[in-house]
């Protein structure tokens, strides 16, 4: 450990001049410049403290020393040539406090970096700054990542700060999990102890990142789990058990990914930017039900805040983080409330919008659409549900935001409250047994050849048009008389007598089932053919 006169033999240390008090007794510990006294009087034990001007201002050099004396510090550090006097002299040997004028000229910064160099770099110094850091990071455990830089920032003097990519102007270290690079822990300076405890803190960091990551994982399984499972207790049951919030007052938004998602190992960027819009919530958010008292949902179009104002009331906040999963074809955000006192009727998240589309674009209006949404470049469209409660809430709104993404056109947000008469479509078009009965019912028409392609957009818009021909034809741009022939080969085809009731209404759901799924909103040509 270096004393006051292993200093003064430095470069730095030989422009001081010792005037009173012994050089070598205490060891120092660290450096410190003080503009102010009571900066003087809060230093650490064995500091040398550099003196301003401004200091010396509010107080003499007799004061000073005694209040080095009462601290403990090794030395104090006069800003330029000084005298001396006897009682100076005196009180300095009493208070064991070594007193050195500095250069004229000489800036304060210059002697302050000097000397901290030369005391950073003793071995022993070095090694005891290191340990306590050390230690002191290993009796942090189940900290989390702020917590962590911070108390190293504190044990070794200097800031960390952890960044995606490394800022060339300073020193970095790469922080791992599960061996690939995930960011990097940055400093300024050239001290070594930051150094060696720049590579524990990224070693800690990195493993506080893999248990984050492998709890989200239990939890995001735990509540695939729950949304197919036949047996909801025990599913719930194991859900609470990894964390998920399945007690509380739910919303669902599901995001569709026309992509159908990364393949495995892969980056997933639409999985990536859900995460991070989701985690960018802010802590006190809730689900607001717009003052309405009667189940009713305020007005509100959706607004440019990210997953923003999601609605629980004033009073509710998220009980916990949003959880942000891959979900059959697309991406379910689950945002979860304690309170019941506000959360009337249904909640609304917010979805932020994007540009309008073109004239020539699917259409954005009618009574489901809530405004389009452009943070999600590459989804498809986004489906809001309704305000549920419990583990079958949880179910039923991740259902109904994934009926109501159904119908969403790109760059769409779409609510189910919103959706009226259409909310049954919208369910069983989002219902995979409903899928798979319609596209049974239907599966004979793709037997007819030539007219395969467009037999189902014929038969809805002939049931959909009360059985008349002319009204069928204007809707698809056709002869009346091809419309007949068409439907004669498809009433043939699926051996069905159009004249039923139940039979047209069975067809008729099962035409928008299908088409619901399979093509964009408010049209009848199929996305693989547009």
């Amino acid at each position: 450990m270096r004393r006051v006169s292993d200093l003064l033999r430095t470069p730095t240390g030989r422009r001081l001049t010792l005037v009173a008090g012994p050089w070598d007794a205490r060891e120092v510990g660290s450096v410190v410049l003080v503009d102010e006294m009571r900066e003087l009087a809060t230093a650490a034990p064995g500091a040398l403290a550099i003196l301003s001007r401004h200091a010396m201002r509010s107080c003499d050099v007799l004061d000073a020393l005694r209040l080095a004396g009462r601290g403990g510090l090794a030395g104090i550090v006069l800003p330029g040539p000084s005298g001396t006097t006897p009682e100076t002299v005196e009180l300095a040997r009493r208070e064991r406090v070594a007193l050195l004028a500095g250069a004229s000229d000489h800036s304060l910064s210059d002697t302050v970096l000097g000397l901290s160099a030369a005391v950073r770099a003793d071995p022993g110094l070095l090694l005891r700054r290191t340990r306590e850091a050390i230690d002191g990071l290993g009796a942090m455990e189940g900290a989390g990542e702020d917590d962590i830089l911070r108390a190293a920032s504190a044990s070794v003097g200097v800031a960390y700060v952890v960044a995606d990519l490394a800022d060339p102007a300073a020193n970095a270290t790469v922080i791992r999990v599960g061996g690939r690079p995930d960011g990097y822990v940055c400093w300024e300076g050239e001290d070594p102890a930051a150094a060696i405890v720049a590579q524990v803190v990224a070693t800690t960091l990195g493993r506080v990142r893999a248990a984050a990551r492998e709890a989200e994982a239990a939890r995001e399984r735990a509540l695939l789990a729950l949304l197919g499972a036949k047996d909801t207790r025990t599913a719930a049951r194991r859900a609470r058990h990894e964390g998920v919030p399945v007690d509380g007052w739910h919303v669902a938004v599901f995001l569709r990914d026309p992509g159908g998602g990364a393949a495995p190992g892969a980056a997933d960027p639409v999985l990536r930017e859900a995460r991070g819009t989701a985690a960018a919530l802010p802590s006190g958010l809730g689900l607001r039900d717009g003052g309405h008292r009667d189940g009713g949902l305020h007005d509100e179009r959706l607004h440019d805040e990210g997953l923003g104002d999601a609605g629980l009331g004033d009073a509710a906040e998220l009980s916990a983080p949003p959880l942000v999963t891959r979900w059959q074809d697309g991406v379910l955000v689950l945002l979860t409330a304690d309170e019941r006192t506000t959360l009337v009727g249904t909640g609304v998240p917010h979805v932020p919008r994007a540009p309008r589309p073109s004239a020539s674009g699917p259409s954005a209006s009618g009574p489901s659409a809530s405004g389009p949404s452009a943070s999600w470049p590459s989804i498809a469209g986004a489906g809001v549900g309704t305000c549920q409660a419990g583990p079958d809430g949880l179910r039923r709104t991740a259902s109904q935001a994934r009926a109501a993404a159904a119908r969403a056109a790109a760059g769409e947000v779409v609510r189910f409250d919103r959706l009226g008469v259409h909310a049954l479509l919208a369910e069983l078009s989002g219902s995979d047994s409903a899928l798979v009965a319609a596209r049974d019912m239907l599966a004979p028409l793709e037997h007819l050849g030539a007219l395969s392609a467009q037999a189902v957009p014929t038969l809805k818009a002939y049931l959909d048009s009360w059985g008349s021909r002319t009204r069928a034809a204007e809707l698809l741009s056709l002869h009346p008389n091809a419309v007949a022939h068409r439907i004669r080969r498809i009433a043939e085809a699926l051996d069905a007598d159009l004249s039923d009731p139940q039979t047209r209404f069975a067809l008729q759901l099962a035409c928008h089932v299908v088409l619901d799924h399979d093509c964009l909103p408010e049209t009848t040509t199929t996305i693989s053919s547009s």
